[in-house]
């Protein structure tokens, strides 16, 4: 079994890795993205709250979270979401979210939250993103046991 770590690394940028789960979170000016890739759960969420929480204090102008790398959202995932967006509306309305795969983007549609929520489609932003190229990569794998056959 993986255990759960996080790897420092320049620049301020942090890459957290599970079994499920891997984010990216850098910070470009006064635009901080967090990428996810994987799933996030009750076991993933709980990482991705922290440093959302860790990033909101900063000065940064906009908090990207761009969920297109992920396959797979629970109501741990969503909830994060979800509060993140009620204390960026306490603040300064900072967060925006870049709409995930269509599994993803049906479970917020599912739950009544694309509305609610503060995506955007903008494809300046997205084209952004996407060039970055990232400065750490990750390896994910699952056990042994987990393998296709």
């Amino acid at each position: 079994m993986f255990r759960r770590h996080a790897v420092g690394s320049i620049e301020n940028e942090l890459v957290y890795a599970s079994e499920q789960l891997a984010m990216r979170s850098e910070r470009d000016g006064d635009i901080h993205l967090i990428a996810l890739a994987g799933v996030l759960d009750i076991d993933s969420a709980p990482a991705f709250e922290v440093e959302l929480k860790r990033v909101e204090r900063s000065d940064a102008s906009e908090i990207v979270v761009d969920l297109s790398g992920l396959e797979w959202i629970s109501s741990d995932g969503l909830k994060a979401l979800i509060h993140a967006h009620s204390r960026s509306r306490e603040r300064s309305n900072r967060l925006r979210l870049l709409p995930g795969s269509d599994q993803v983007q049906r479970t917020f549609e599912t739950a009544g939250l694309v509305s609610r929520l503060p995506f955007d489609d903008d494809r300046e932003l997205r084209l952004q993103v996407r060039s970055q190229s990232p400065r750490a990569n990750v390896v994910l794998s699952r056990p042994v046991r987990h393998w296709r056959r």
